[in-house]
């Protein structure tokens, strides 16, 4: 996964908060071992406030910022939108005459996201995004990405770069453009769902280690 900005301020706010933590926490752990009257190895730094600090940020990176009750009381902003996402796409290449179907796969963090999008004729993944949360209309997702056609896409495709934008209507709904640049200068609509199923560990392993390895659906399967 890649970073991601955000015009939210918690970025700001979070890390102070969890650094306070972090001194207590340590601060407690130091009165402990002197009620209890242990002494820990030389080669063990204990209390540390480095180390409560690290773990902390990297529970609330990975698993807390998604707490519903952190939510509630406004310390997260960001919305989640990982998960798996079906659709369909319109482009400009046919005049917007055809649905294309589509399989959006986003894995995100409270720092890192990474966009995978597969069609039948091409796949591509986000090199640099942006989670916009200020926008009256809703929160947004606006990302960079790289689009790889498939063997046995039309000839006129090639690998190209390209912007999209991604809006949220409500928990389960993503709705947004995209637009194809340099000499292609296609556009479109997205449309897509949440998909409710589960997925398989192994295709989402696939995927953060070579999102090209597979040209089908059959990359993100189905379980349970």
């Amino acid at each position: 996964m890649h970073g991601y900005s955000t015009d939210s301020s918690e970025r700001r706010v979070i890390p102070l908060l969890l650094a306070l933590l972090a001194i207590t926490l340590a601060w407690i752990t130091s009165r402990l071992l002197i009620t209890l009257q242990l002494s820990l190895p030389w080669w063990v730094d204990a209390p540390s406030t480095m180390a409560y600090y690290g773990i902390l940020y990297r529970m609330f990176d990975v698993y807390l910022w998604k707490n519903s009750l952190v939510r509630k009381v406004g310390l997260v902003r960001v919305p989640n939108f990982a998960g798996c996402w079906r659709g369909y796409l319109l482009s400009s290449f046919d005049n917007h005459e055809k649905r294309h179907p589509l399989m959006l796969n986003i894995l995100q963090s409270w720092t890192h996201i990474r966009v995978f999008l597969t069609t039948p004729t091409s796949m591509s993944r986000s090199c640099t995004a942006m989670i916009r949360v200020s926008d009256p209309s809703g929160a947004s997702l606006v990302y960079q990405y790289q689009n790889q056609p498939l063997a046995d896409a039309v000839k006129t495709m090639h690998m190209h770069l390209g912007t999209g934008e991604l809006k949220r209507l409500g928990e389960d709904s993503l709705t947004g453009e995209y637009y194809a640049g340099r000499d292609r200068r296609t556009f479109g609509r997205i449309c897509c769902k949440r998909d409710q199923g589960r997925f398989d560990p192994a295709a989402q392993r696939q995927a953060r280690e070579s999102p090209w390895s597979q040209g089908n659906f059959s990359t993100w399967r189905k379980t349970g």
